[in-house]
């Protein structure tokens, strides 16, 4: 089937739309703001899609989640399955960043856990774990033939009382030699010694000439030694110079043993990579300081929205133990072209790139190289071409934009190219520079270009033009959305006259000009000598009183001048948070700000319990008019009786959520409708309480209007 049939969707504010769509072409679905985009592309198109593929596994698997939640559609034909690639869908947690999120640090952990050198972090030598014959071989590598040679079993550091009864064991056993504190000594007649107490005791376990033809009694000799020395050997040439070998991951110097190299111990979310001091997260002692930003719900008591001067959890400082890195000793000190894992982690995209390409890898290295390297390659060439190129692997995923959040996923999902698959997007061009959109739609061309169907919901002007199909959904929001009012080639959608996006892209509608600008009156916030980041020492006046936009390409500073510099820095001004932001010499002209909030992308709720009805103090009062309605006080329920966030009239079986989430193990978890509640959150003595005709849960479910 060539084309996706939708046929009665009435998903949300849709209206019971019908819709057949091309596959294998990128669709761009676009409308005003509430106009149903979401609702036909995420929850519809998407969640059917997925439902369908899930329901497609094993009996076992389909029993894991037992009512997977359809769409509310008639029926859709000719879908694929479904990946959602959203500004939400990432996760943030205080481990997962830029590496982890594109997948790079995992090819990273595995070069470094195939390849990479372990060195001793109490003496800086290089730790090996060698066979006999790799043994050998580096021998006879390192010096020339006709070397006179011993090898010795090291039996370590033996006391005084105990020598003696070593050496007559090692006579009797046929042993002709031992070497003693650096000294050779025959066992025939018992050698005398300096006394001591303690004796560094090697036996001479043979002495030959370094010789092609002998290199069985070679390797004889070396097996012997080494089961004689706990899996270490030493090889000495008369002149002195000597070799120290171990069968083992074991210091030659100081005997410290290490694990074996695992991609776990370069992962700080692994138990044997994650720094004991920090757990893995890279920095310890978070001070609480103001938040400054727009107020959050505190959804715990389901009261209105919190003060936004309450504090949160700081930054904290650098871990002084991994200095910032989140892993431990060991993981630290394995090399691969001559830095550590971390090292490489902190380089810019470009470096990283040189730095791989300078890799000295022998033909069996570079065997094994090979695929991780392709790997990464491909990513770090994705994430330049998205225009991403300004970005480093340790960058925090919690310190990303939306857009930039997408794009990151776009490049993990591009890592591992499908085809057959229905893609769906959400506002991919947010955020995006003009001079990097047309890469942009390189990369959705791709996409489309290896069989799949990429359907995007956007609002740029380039993007709807660029599409081979576009969707229009109106002609308002809410209530007054859910209709299809074009469906076509965009070119068509420019002569709808019922279409106000077509009357935008047509011009025949535009955004004035401003004839008249605000004159900076009030005066100005300076910051003088920002350095931040990639900021070269700047000075910037922002006038006060005015609407101030700070733009240019990304990656050239502008979050890191307005949110981590003047932001942090009036923060710390106007209340004392502990917050050091990015470094500056001074700003002047804050005494003339009260308060400072930031807005950002960040959720505005804490977890799934948030609504708008918590986060502007609104449910607060619609409780208290249920608390003082007749059936509530003769039943003595309060007003916590009718939050879905405390114990008492809520849900238990969700929580108070209305939505039950399912592990589904090797898959991403489920999100179902609690089937005790139907998803109203509220046990059903609290929704027999009723104002003019209608329950809590069926208020909360009412639009604003």
């Amino acid at each position: 089937m060539d084309r996706i049939v939708i046929k009665g969707a009435r998903q949300h504010n849709l209206k019971n739309v019908d819709l057949s769509l091309p596959r294998d072409r990128l669709i761009v679905i676009t409308g005003v703001s509430g106009s149903g985009k979401s609702s036909l592309a995420f929850d519809t198109l998407f969640a059917e899609g997925q439902r369908r593929y899930l329901e497609a596994l094993s009996l076992h698997s389909r029993y894991a989640v037992p009512h997977l939640d359809a769409p509310e559609v008639d029926e859709i034909q000719g879908l694929s399955p479904a990946i959602a690639v959203d500004q939400r869908s990432i996760v943030r947690s205080p481990r997962s960043t830029v590496g982890t999120l594109t997948e790079i640090s995992d090819f990273l952990r595995l070069l470094y856990a195939r390849l990479g050198t372990l060195h001793c972090p109490v003496c800086r030598l290089e730790v090996r774990a060698l066979s006999i014959p790799e043994m050998v071989g580096e021998i006879f590598r390192a010096w020339p033939l006709g070397s006179r040679l011993l090898i010795l079993a090291p039996l370590g550091l033996v006391k005084e009382r105990e020598v003696p009864g070593i050496l007559r064991k090692l006579k009797r056993e046929g042993f002709a030699r031992v070497r003693i504190d650096g000294q050779v000594l025959d066992l025939d007649p018992l050698p005398r010694f300096p006394r001591s107490l303690v004796y560094r005791v090697e036996v001479v376990v043979d002495r030959l000439i370094l010789d092609s033809s002998k290199l069985q009694r070679f390797r004889d000799s070396m097996e012997l030694a080494a089961k004689m020395g706990g899996q270490q050997v030493r090889v000495y040439r008369p002149d002195g110079e000597e070799k120290t070998f171990s069968e083992t991951a074991r210091c030659t110097s100081c005997g410290g043993t290490f694990p074996e190299l695992t991609p776990g111990l370069f992962s700080t979310q692994h138990p044997a990579g994650a720094c004991a001091a920090c757990k893995g997260l890279g920095a310890v002692c978070g001070e609480q300081r103001p938040k400054g930003r727009a107020p959050r719900d505190d959804t715990s008591e389901g009261e209105s929205g919190e003060d936004p001067m309450d504090l949160e959890d700081g930054p904290g400082i650098p871990c002084p133990q991994c200095r910032g890195s989140g892993l431990g000793l060991i993981s630290r000190s394995v090399k691969l072209g001559g830095l550590a894992i971390h090292q490489v982690s902190e380089m810019g995209l470009e470096d990283l790139d040189r730095w791989l390409s300078s890799l000295d890898l022998s033909s069996s290295r570079s065997v094994i190289a090979e695929r991780p390297l392709k790997e990464i390659r491909a990513r770090l060439r994705t994430l330049k071409e998205l225009g991403m190129g300004y970005l480093k692997l340790n960058r925090t995923a919690r310190s990303l934009s939306g857009g930039e959040a997408q794009r990151v996923r776009l490049t993990q999902q591009l890592g591992t190219p499908l085809s057959g698959v229905l893609y769906v997007l959400d506002e991919p061009s947010v955020g995006v520079h003009p001079r990097d959109h047309e890469r942009l739609m390189r990369i959705l061309f791709r996409l489309r270009d290896e069989g799949n169907t990429v359907v995007v919901v956007e609002h740029d002007r380039e993007t709807i033009l660029g599409a081979d199909h576009v969707v229009d959904l109106g002609p308002g929001a809410g209530l007054l959305g859910g209709e299809i009012l074009f469906s076509g080639p965009p070119q068509d959608l420019m002569r709808q006259p019922n279409s106000l996006t077509g009357q935008y892209l047509s011009g025949r509608k535009t955004i004035p000009v401003p004839t008249r600008r605000r004159k900076p009156r009030k005066g100005f916030l300076r910051i003088v000598g920002a350095t931040g980041h990639n900021l070269k020492g700047i000075t910037v006046e922002f006038p006060l009183g005015c609407l101030t936009c700070v733009t240019g390409v990304s990656g050239s500073g502008k979050s890191t001048l307005v949110f981590d510099t003047l932001y942090a820095a009036l923060a710390r001004q106007l209340f004392a948070s502990k917050n050091p932001g990015a470094p500056l010499e001074r700003l002047e002209g804050w005494e003339k700000i009260q308060r400072v909030v930031l807005i950002d992308q960040l959720p505005i709720g804490r977890n799934p319990r948030s609504t708008p009805a918590t986060y502007t103090g609104l449910f607060a009062h619609i409780r208290e008019i249920f608390a003082q309605l007749p059936e509530a006080r003769v039943r003595g329920y309060g007003p916590s009786r009718f939050s879905f966030n405390v114990k008492g009239g809520r849900c238990e079986g969700c929580k108070g959520e209305g939505r039950c989430s399912v592990d589904m193990v090797f898959l991403p978890d489920v999100s179902v409708t609690c089937p005790l509640c139907g998803g109203s959150r509220y046990r059903d003595e609290t929704l027999d309480v009723k104002f003019k005709g209608k329950s809590i849960a069926e208020v909360l479910r009412m639009t604003v209007h």
